[in-house]
């Protein structure tokens, strides 16, 4: 999985916090070796197990609100009106949430 530079700084910066950065299911966590060499601390990441009962945007509410995240990181699949309604409750928690491409299907 490539993670944009940008994107891999500013999780090292938020990985210094003592919180947590959580993944969605439906994006697919960095690997080890990527993480570090970005000097993010690999401790304070978390994926998060995918729901049959809730919505990836329901996850993501929740692990903002659980006040333990510094940063959520989740597919870019969620509409852009729920991506907005997201940071705002993000920033009212002063936790981080970005959006990425999701996972992509490959075929052997």
């Amino acid at each position: 999985m490539v993670v944009s530079d940008q994107l891999l700084s500013k999780l090292a910066v938020l990985s210094q916090q003592q919180q947590w950065i959580l993944f969605t299911a439906e994006y697919p966590r960095p690997d080890f070796e990527q993480l570090s060499a970005s000097h993010i601390r690999c401790q304070n990441i978390i994926q998060i197990k995918p729901s049959q009962q809730l919505s990836e945007v329901e996850i993501v509410i929740k692990a903002i609100q659980s006040g333990n995240a510094s940063a959520v990181v989740a597919s870019s699949k969620i509409a852009s009106m729920n991506q907005a309604m997201l940071r705002d409750i993000a920033q009212r928690y002063q936790c981080e949430v970005f959006f990425v491409e999701g996972r992509v299907n490959k075929y052997h």
